[in-house]
């Protein structure tokens, strides 16, 4: 994953964090600790196919909340500590920006992979056409991974499957 990351343009940067997911009761729902903030995230639905190259996956539109946490509080029982080291990769198409983010994560001693494109613009169609257009560049690749689409699933869902 990392050499087909790196093949795609100049050297980025790694972030590294932890943050703390609360078990999930439900695949729609992720609610995370993350940098002195709660941050919540709602899946509004499915959003179409994706297909791009040997990489496929439902579209998944989000709404995201995020709150300042008072500097006393810390998680209790119940939440999961994820250990995160992402890079980002960033594409622009007309009025839309398409990011491209490959984390490495480890839960409990286990190291896993993450690939996700996250678009933003002022409109359905205007996200839509920068998360095609920014497959089709990184996830069309010959070099590019193996990712099918009945392994493509949310933080929430991921969570859920560890048990």
């Amino acid at each position: 994953m990392a050499a087909w990351f790196d093949a795609l343009g100049p050297a980025v940067e790694a972030e590294s964090r932890t943050d703390r997911y609360l078990a999930p009761a439900s695949d729609a729902l992720g609610v995370k600790l993350r940098e002195g903030r709660i941050e919540a995230k709602r899946l509004d639905g499915p959003a179409g196919p994706l297909d791009a190259g040997r990489a496929g996956a439902p579209l998944e539109t989000w709404t995201k909340w995020s709150f300042v946490l008072d500097a006393d509080a810390a998680p209790g029982a119940g939440w999961v500590a994820v250990e995160k080291t992402r890079r980002q990769r960033e594409h622009e198409a007309g009025e839309g920006t398409c990011r491209l983010e490959l984390s490495e994560v480890t839960v409990d001693g286990d190291a896993w992979w993450s690939v996700c494109l996250e678009a933003e613009g002022p409109s359905a169609e205007t996200r839509r056409r920068a998360l095609e257009s920014a497959a089709a560049r990184w996830l069309g690749r010959p070099d590019a991974p193996a990712l099918p689409a009945d392994a493509a699933m949310g933080y929430p869902a991921w969570l859920r499957s560890l048990g």
